[in-house]
């Protein structure tokens, strides 16, 4: 009884890390508006700069999140598969490290941002240059982040489940969806057939957001299916 209290609790925290992942990738995203959806983004940066370390805070809570559920999927994937169980904790890790090179690019777009507004005019175009970089990076981090590692990760831990009933089939099967769709959407945006930050891409991004959401709900709720972890402790 005591290890399935335990067990039960492992399943709440994950379901948590899940909600908290997914709304803080969208809230971070939106706060970051000022300097994303600006051509003048130096200028709204440092009018926004408290909006916009606000959204990098919750970037990194998106961060330390995908840590906690990587943490916390491990052991049960890696009872069914021990490749893709490492597999899936490695393109998890390396989601995250684009998370923070992300979080690193805009908060320096901020410290340049302040920069900006004590110096001659004639220095401006090379901040502005600079600015545009820094930017770049940004975008190029979410679309290796969020978008191509997610989609991987996902499509593996979503095939565990689907193969062996630790979840409905129903809720695998939209997870392996959405990480095939944004799987694509990272590759169109790399190929430059979408625009990065486009209402494209929540076409593309909806379905695994909805998955995490939904899967989230369930194991706080209901959790592993018994029996499917019944029968990987006695196979293993």
């Amino acid at each position: 009884m005591e290890k399935v209290n335990s067990n039960r609790k492992h399943e709440k925290i994950t379901g948590v890390f899940f909600i908290a992942a997914t709304t803080a990738a969208i809230i971070g995203v939106k706060l970051y508006d000022p300097v994303l959806k600006n051509d003048n983004f130096l200028s709204a940066a440092n009018n926004a700069s408290a909006q916009l370390v606000f959204g990098a805070f919750f970037e990194l809570i998106l961060a330390c999140s995908a840590v906690g559920t990587g943490i916390m999927l491990y052991p049960h994937l890696k009872r069914y598969n021990e490749s893709w169980g490492l597999g899936y904790a490695l393109f998890r890790l390396l989601e995250v490290v684009f998370i923070l090179i992300g979080v690193i690019s805009m908060l320096s777009i901020v410290k340049l941002s302040h920069e900006s507004s004590n110096l001659p005019e004639h220095v401006l175009p090379s901040l502005q240059a600079s600015g545009n970089i820094l930017k770049t990076i940004y975008g190029l981090a979410f679309m290796l982040g969020p978008h191509f590692m997610l989609g991987i990760n996902t499509f593996i831990y979503s095939t565990i489940f689907y193969q062996t009933n630790l979840v409905p089939r129903k809720i695998s099967a939209v997870g392996m969806l959405g990480a095939v769709l944004i799987f694509i959407a990272a590759i169109l945006e790399l190929f430059g057939f979408i625009p990065h930050f486009s209402a494209q891409i929540i076409f593309w991004a909806l379905p695994i957001a909805v998955y995490e959401m939904v899967l989230a709900g369930w194991l706080i709720v209901k959790g592993f299916s018994e029996e499917a972890t019944g029968n990987s402790r006695l196979s293993s």
